[in-house]
């Protein structure tokens, strides 16, 4: 099978794309034949070294995976034939290649309406603001900044956040601003207007970009508010007393992800995919997610 590795931690260039033996499932596992792999900021970071792995090299790629069951050795799975999408579980990719072994209990139906490559969008970033949202006890009615609304993560946690019930305000570049207004945010704020937002109080942060950005996020919040950041861990030095703070990591979740597809049936999210590239452009993908200006998600296709 097609598959892109890489063999030893650096940029783009150390991506390869060479030839593997198939792998095979084990108890509990199914295989899939692979026809599209979202890409995340977490895949270059692994290529770079940032996240670590206890396996030798050389290395696979990937979590977001959307295809079709080959072979079940899973009882109680999806059946052969089933289109299904999910998160593979992390921290060992295998997207980037055109078979690969799947825990049954991670994957989800196809959603009505979705391509393989939207469906690939969905996984990793839908589930990080899933889960985010959990974290923070979103249920209806708060008021939710979501700092970097119109990458991965963020488009789907303004629309999430939107579908709990949430009055949402969000945060991007100018040129996101009507984006923003398209998936429901009340209040598109331009980030580089005026420097942080300093109006209401807000209950919750959820912080998709780092860095100074989760620094300013603290003095937004009120009193008892929650920030939750997911790129990075939190800076202890900027906590302010009487709010609480975690940071997210995302796990794969077959039963959550089927929900999110429900929602995305219903037209209540929309899954928005900046651009798709065959397999064999996957380092050109890495460089377009590291530049830091994507809107929604990039995909490979194969």
């Amino acid at each position: 099978m097609r598959a892109v590795v890489f063999s030893r931690y650096g940029d783009e260039s150390v991506l390869e794309l060479v030839e593997l033996p198939g792998p095979r499932p084990a108890a509990g596992e199914v295989l899939l034949r692979v026809r599209a792999a979202g890409v995340n900021p977490v895949d270059w970071k692994m290529r770079e070294g940032y996240v670590g792995t206890d396996r030798p090299f050389p290395l696979g790629l990937g979590w977001d995976v959307a295809g079709v069951v080959v072979e079940s050795a899973a009882a109680g799975g999806p059946p052969v034939g089933a289109e299904v999408y999910g998160m593979l579980p992390l921290p060992y990719g295998a997207a980037y290649q055109e078979f690969t072994a799947v825990p049954a209990a991670v994957l989800a139906p196809l959603p009505d309406g979705l391509d393989f490559e939207r469906a690939a969008a969905v996984p990793l970033a839908a589930l990080t603001a899933w889960q985010a949202l959990d974290a923070a006890g979103v249920k209806g009615g708060e008021r939710v900044l979501v700092q970097g609304g119109a990458g991965g993560v963020g488009h789907f946690a303004v629309q999430l956040a939107k579908a709990r019930g949430a009055y949402v305000l969000a945060t991007a570049s100018a040129r996101n601003q009507d984006f923003l207004r398209g998936l429901g945010a009340d209040e598109p704020l331009d980030r580089g207007a005026g420097g942080p937002y300093r109006g209401e109080p807000v209950d919750v942060v959820i912080d998709a970009v780092g860095g100074q950005v989760q620094h300013d996020s603290w003095a937004l919040l009120r009193p008892g508010g929650m920030l939750i950041t997911l790129p990075e861990p939190l800076d202890e030095a900027y906590r302010r007393p009487g709010v609480d703070a975690r940071r997210i990591v995302v796990a794969p979740d077959g039963e959550a992800l089927t929900r999110i597809g429900g929602l995305i049936e219903a037209g209540r999210v929309r899954v928005e995919v900046e651009q798709v590239l065959p397999l064999d452009r996957a380092a050109e993908a890495h460089r377009i997610s590291a530049a830091g200006r994507v809107r929604g998600k990039l995909v490979l296709t194969l």
